[in-house]
């Protein structure tokens, strides 16, 4: 599917910007480590950048034009992030589990559309899966670490803080549960001397992976190295990102540094499809019941704090912004991350209760099984009305993008301006040569989302009264359009939206001035 669709999606507003940064490292490589523009482009250098300089390099030989290289290259990204939601998810609960995580997380819309639009939070949330694997696997073969889990934490970590510095987190998250997971094999009365011990015997053939990813890190975030205080620099500076705009959320338009605490749980009830929520709430019931029977004795079972130690991966953060409250813009992207291992979670709840319910009648299990096909079955059928703007995609809780509309943001980013550029062509094609260039303005940053998919005679200007077409989003900061006057040229609708529009301003007087 990402081979067969990658060409069909629209290009996100920041994407010019990170492929610029890309292009800027790989200058800084090529020009022998002299050329240091990446490491003052805008805010850029304070992440790294993985994705951007792969994206760049692969731009050297593809014989697909530069966005669509990149989305192709999200695309497969997301299908080796499957690849290691299924082993972890294998690891912890078997085949059958791991099974419906992959068919889950595929049939994600919001997970899905991400996968080629988005250049740094897509691709670092599968790195942390894969990171979450090998701490996982880590944890059950301690002390006897294989020397393949070694180098697989290793590179998975490196690549995970060569896309984003958050992947500490995940550092300290991995040396916390293997400490943990050593309490039941202390050997003498407790002691922190004792526990020092054991967590150093269980744990310390995993230290030959930091090598490794500290490597991994100064090649794809150079800038980091260039100081030993650039790390702590970049983690002061997103602490309280210097950004504050207003956006739209639960019908309210908000300050992006004042949002309220219940910010990113509402966004997840409300984007999560039914049958994650649903799974999360069959995994708590799992989670409890298993504690109460085993009680202290589930400490001892490894498998309770590699469940414990994904649960923290997505819970952690999400109590870290209620509480902490940061900078935040574009839905909850910057929290992608908490995603899969969120779907993970929830088709172990799912497996879980189809055993339960196979215990006592498999007929029941067989109707679990298909009102679970169905359910998923419902959101392919939403991905491909989304299509291909599923990042979008609203539950039913809140009525869908219908219900969606006008209480939270919809296409921030711009992508179905591809699609509506595509229209705007036809409609003038179908006129002939205008014999001089046609004038068109863009609300919003979405030059590059809209432009790159006009033929050469569409000439872009910067102030609205003087264009031809002007081109608008469905978002609050375009809420002025009708004050230019014009009639609607081309739409582009989802679920009776209209997430974009473009109006003909020709023949439009412009009002005298008073």
């Amino acid at each position: 599917m990402a081979l067969a669709t990658f060409r069909d999606y629209g290009i996100s507003w920041d994407e010019e910007v990170q492929n610029t940064y890309g292009e800027k490292l790989l200058l800084f490589y090529a020009s022998g480590l002299r050329d240091t523009s990446a490491f003052s482009f805008q805010n850029l250098y304070l992440y790294g950048g993985f994705f951007d300089l792969l994206a760049a390099v692969l731009n050297l030989i593809s014989p697909f034009e530069t966005y669509e290289t990149r989305h192709l290259l999200g695309g497969l990204f997301g299908v080796a992030g499957y690849i290691g939601a299924w082993r972890l998810t294998r690891l912890l609960a078997g085949e059958r589990a791991a099974l419906l995580a992959v068919v889950m997380l595929a049939c994600t819309p919001l997970l899905y559309g991400h996968n080629f639009i988005n250049p740094k939070d897509a691709p670092f949330a599968w790195l942390t899966i894969w990171v979450a694997y090998f701490t996982c696997r880590a944890m059950a073969e301690a002390p006897a670490i294989k020397i393949s889990t070694v180098i697989g934490f290793g590179v998975a970590l490196g690549l995970a803080l060569g896309a984003r510095m958050m992947a500490f987190a995940w550092l300290g998250y991995a040396i916390a549960f293997i400490a943990l997971a050593a309490l039941p094999h202390i050997s003498q009365r407790f002691s922190i001397a004792a526990w020092v011990k054991t967590t150093w015997h269980q744990g310390h053939a995993l230290l030959w992976a930091l090598p490794i990813a500290f490597a991994g890190m100064a090649f794809f975030w150079p800038w980091s190295i260039m100081s030993p205080l650039n790390v702590l620099a970049a983690a002061k500076e997103f602490s309280r990102f210097p950004v504050s705009w207003e956006i739209l959320w639960n019908g309210q338009m908000v300050l992006s540094d004042h949002l309220p605490a219940a910010y990113l749980p509402l966004l997840l009830a409300v984007q999560l499809p039914e049958i994650v929520l649903l799974g999360l709430l069959l995994a708590a019931i799992a989670g409890g019941t298993f504690m109460w029977r085993r009680q202290t004795g589930a400490l001892k079972n490894i498998k309770t704090w590699q469940y414990l130690y994904v649960i923290t991966t997505f819970l952690l953060p999400i109590i870290a912004c209620m509480v902490m409250r940061p900078t935040l813009y574009n839905g909850m992207r910057h929290f992608l991350f908490v995603v899969p291992p969120l779907v993970i979670v929830a088709s172990i709840g799912l497996s879980w209760a189809c055993d339960r319910l196979g215990e006592y009648r498999k007929a029941l299990q067989l109707i679990a099984g298909i009102g679970i096909a169905l359910s998923l079955g419902r959101q392919v059928s939403i991905a491909v009305d989304m299509y291909p703007n599923e990042y979008i995609s609203y539950n039913s809780i809140i009525g869908g993008v219908k219900g969606a509309e006008g209480r939270f943001s919809l296409d921030y980013w711009g992508t179905s301006l591809a699609e509506l550029s595509r229209k705007i062509s036809a409609v003038e094609a179908s006129k002939g040569w205008p014999g001089q260039p046609i004038e068109v303005a863009i609300c919003g940053a979405f030059q590059r989302s809209a432009m790159n998919f006009l033929p050469a005679y569409f000439e872009f200007v910067e102030e609205t009264p003087k264009s031809d077409i002007y081109i608008v989003m469905d978002e609050p900061m375009c809420s002025h359009a009708e004050e230019y006057g014009g009639q609607v040229m081309a739409v582009v609708e989802r679920q009776g939206v209209a997430l974009s529009r473009a109006i003909d301003r020709r023949g439009v007087v412009p009002p005298a001035n008073p």
